[in-house]
């Protein structure tokens, strides 16, 4: 395995010099303290590898054929013999207008969250704490990252569709060389396409629209089956006339066989001056009395000089007959560009939050509290 790695690394920097741009990332973590704040503290300090990444990328002479491959140190460690595609794609526009894609591209394309969403946090991954990016999607739909073929069309001036014939598997983790093989029958494949569109309004901002009919994060079932959903339908409206101002308002709608429409509606905002910005969302989950959940979080920023400092703040509600669950956190973080890459240092508190990239309780309201370092390099 390692022989394998070791050729693989050669052969992308080989290729890469003839014909394409070789691009990466390491991002290394120290978290000098960790601790539970219970009857019976104990405080530890450990590390991680936030991201470490090899990545070649490139187009042809015209610009009409192009692709990108990414290797990720975190896959090559854990995933084991079942490998692990995280960005292998290519893509070909036979006119202007048309673009075919084929391959995985676990950062998502056709995202919709745009400010509420992956970027919120300005790019440092979780390190903030609670990037949440399923719900958000939830919530705008669009994004996807799974395997497949999208076929994107700009008809006319602001128009933008994109149909997306996902196959294979679509379980997580869905980037394995066998997700990836999977057999799917055809009837899975048709009650699986998304369509997704945007249309941008010069100088006042994008209307955006979705539709998932078979959506992953909701239930494996077929879209259409007895007891099922019938998919997820999202409309939202990004406004960017504002100066130095976004707002993203939107919703996604899940109609039910039988059972209570699940209503996700949400709003993103972001602000941005020279000295001081700000981000806030709020977002909700509603479906009858047996499904209401609330998130919101605000992220203050202020320019210090060489740094930047960053306080997210944010809060989680499970709302239902029996009980009123809450859940918060604080993260504070200064960030210091430095030439090739950025140092940062932090604080995280929180409780009955669960780390990860889904909002969720953990049923721990004990308060914990960490310090994490990071150090982050890419050429």
């Amino acid at each position: 395995m390692k022989k394998l790695l070791a050729f693989a690394i050669i052969l992308t920097f080989v290729a890469g010099a003839a014909f394409a741009q070789v691009s990466g990332l390491i991002e290394t973590r120290l978290y000098l303290v960790d601790v539970i704040m219970n009857d019976d503290p104990n405080p530890q300090i450990h590390g991680d590898i936030g991201a470490a990444y090899l990545q070649i990328s490139g187009t042809n002479d015209d610009g009409t054929l192009g692709g990108r491959f990414r290797l990720r140190g975190t896959d090559v460690a854990f995933r084991g013999d079942n490998g692990w595609i995280y960005m292998a794609y290519a893509w070909w526009r036979p006119i202007q207008q048309v673009r075919i894609y084929l391959g995985i591209d676990q950062d998502g394309m056709f995202d919709t969250a745009s400010i509420a969403g992956w970027a919120f946090h300005a790019g440092d991954n979780d390190y903030m704490f609670n990037h949440h990016w399923d719900f958000w999607r939830g919530i705008f739909p669009g994004n996807w990252d799974g395997f497949g073929l999208a076929f994107s069309f700009w008809p006319m001036e602001g128009l933008n569709l994109n149909l997306v014939v996902p196959v294979g598997g679509i379980g997580w983790p869905q980037a394995t060389a066998s997700q990836v093989r999977t057999k799917k029958d055809w009837e899975d494949m048709i009650f699986s396409l998304r369509l997704q569109g945007s249309y941008t309004i010069q100088d006042v901002g994008v209307i955006q629209f979705a539709y998932n009919m078979g959506d992953k994060d909701l239930t494996p079932q077929i879209a259409f089956q007895d007891g099922g959903h019938f998919g997820r339908i999202g409309l939202s409206f990004l406004l960017t006339s504002l100066d130095s101002m976004s707002i993203l308002i939107g919703s996604s709608f899940v109609p039910y066989d039988g059972g209570d429409i699940l209503i996700s509606p949400g709003v993103g905002f972001a602000y941005s001056g020279s000295s001081f910005g700000v981000k806030a969302r709020v977002g909700a989950n509603i479906q009858g009395d047996s499904k209401q959940f609330i998130n919101a979080n605000v992220m203050p920023y202020f320019n210090l000089g060489p740094g930047q400092l960053m306080i997210d703040i944010g809060l989680s509600m499970q709302l239902d007959k029996d009980t009123d669950n809450l859940g918060w956190y604080a993260t504070p973080v200064f960030r210091l560009p430095v030439s090739g890459g950025t140092f940062s240092i932090g604080l995280q508190l929180y409780s009955n939050i669960k780390m990860g990239g889904n909002i969720e309780l953990s049923g721990n309201t004990d308060v914990t509290f960490r310090m994490p370092m990071l150090l982050r390099y890419s050429f």
